[in-house]
């Protein structure tokens, strides 16, 4: 998680959101505290039923989804990445120039 917040903190600036998707059936109470003890500000989105997880293809975690401005998956991964590395930034800044 610390990497998915430095991510978050550094596209941020350039305008693009990184959002993370908690599948724990208990909801704010598995994800309220582990956020709280990391400082981590970030969206958290809730999907207890797994309904967003599922819209994206989703078949196991920890995933990662790329959408663009329109709504686009523009890639997926099943497996822990690097966020902290220069690739994902670098791709993302790229679809949101529209490359």
């Amino acid at each position: 998680m610390p990497s998915v917040q430095r991510a978050h903190e550094e596209l941020n600036k350039d305008g693009i959101k990184v959002i993370t998707v908690s599948i724990d059936g208990t909801g704010e109470t598995a994800v309220k505290p582990i956020f709280a003890k990391g400082g981590y500000t970030l969206p958290a989105l809730l999907d207890p039923n797994m309904e967003v997880a599922r819209g994206f293809g989703v078949r196991g975690v920890p995933s990662t989804v790329v959408v663009d401005a329109k709504g686009m998956i523009r890639a997926r991964t099943l497996g822990h990445i690097d966020y902290g590395g220069p690739e994902l930034r670098n791709f993302a800044r790229d679809l949101a120039r529209g490359k």
